[in-house]
């Protein structure tokens, strides 16, 4: 409630709704009410109500009621995690900001958009690759010395010219001396793709892929066949 009164002295100050909210945060910190409430607020007292209680149309509950609308809120997300505020609202029959102050002060909840994954895993799948881990770590205690005779290889484009940045050319003066001059010069467009093999000692084999192939599976089998060959003459152990 105090928060609503902060927000009608802004819009009698004639603040924006940035500025008002940035004056409130900077007043309640975390305490501070959500966005949304914010501007839900600002926009009422903006047309000039000068209501700051809620309604009783809007269905704004006592004590009582109160904590049985917040289970109530709880249930149904619980049922369906992205159900919207306005349907939250027209189930419990409360106001859509009342219905926003219970998930986001009561409840705790935030609400997020899904993070984008390569591949969604199936529990098989994951049962998988823990076995693998599982033997792979195995294998490696049994021989300590396992990592370096592991060989990998990388993907990575290559300019043709890539200048240094500030921090790179930054050099040490004396405070009478004049500042270094550096000309700005842009990256290349040019660029190659280079596949290097290594393990943990050295580089094995640097493979330039040439102007305008594409990096198949022939062309990879390619490749490695002339690393096999390399690695027999760096390491003829293996």
């Amino acid at each position: 409630m105090e928060q609503r009164y902060a927000i009608k002295n802004c819009v009698k100050l004639k603040k924006s709704k940035q500025e008002g909210y940035g004056m409130l945060r900077e007043s309640y910190g975390d305490e501070l009410i959500s966005k949304t409430s914010f501007y839900r607020w600002f926009k009422i007292f903006f047309k000039g109500n000068e209501q700051v209680e809620d309604k009783p149309s809007s269905g704004a509950p006592n004590s009582a009621r109160k904590e049985e609308s917040i289970e109530e809120v709880r249930r149904l997300v619980m049922q369906d995690r992205r159900i919207t505020v306005k349907m939250i609202s027209k189930a419990v029959r409360v106001s859509i900001g009342t219905v926003d102050t219970f998930l986001t002060e009561d409840l705790k909840f935030h609400k997020v958009c899904a993070k984008f994954l390569p591949k969604i895993f199936s529990d098989a799948q994951r049962q998988f690759r823990m076995e693998c881990c599982t033997n792979i770590l195995n294998i490696i205690a049994a021989d300590s010395g396992l990592l370096n005779k592991a060989v990998t290889c990388d993907e990575s484009w290559v300019f043709t010219y890539n200048p240094e940045n500030k921090r790179q050319s930054a050099q040490w003066k004396y405070s009478s001396y004049p500042r270094p001059n550096k000309a700005k010069m842009n990256r290349s467009q040019e660029k190659a793709m280079a596949v290097p093999f290594f393990d943990s000692k050295m580089l094995i084999l640097i493979e330039w892929v040439p102007e305008g192939q594409s990096v198949k599976k022939e062309y990879y089998l390619k490749v490695l066949e002339r690393f096999k060959e390399k690695l027999r003459k760096k390491r003829p152990q293996h």
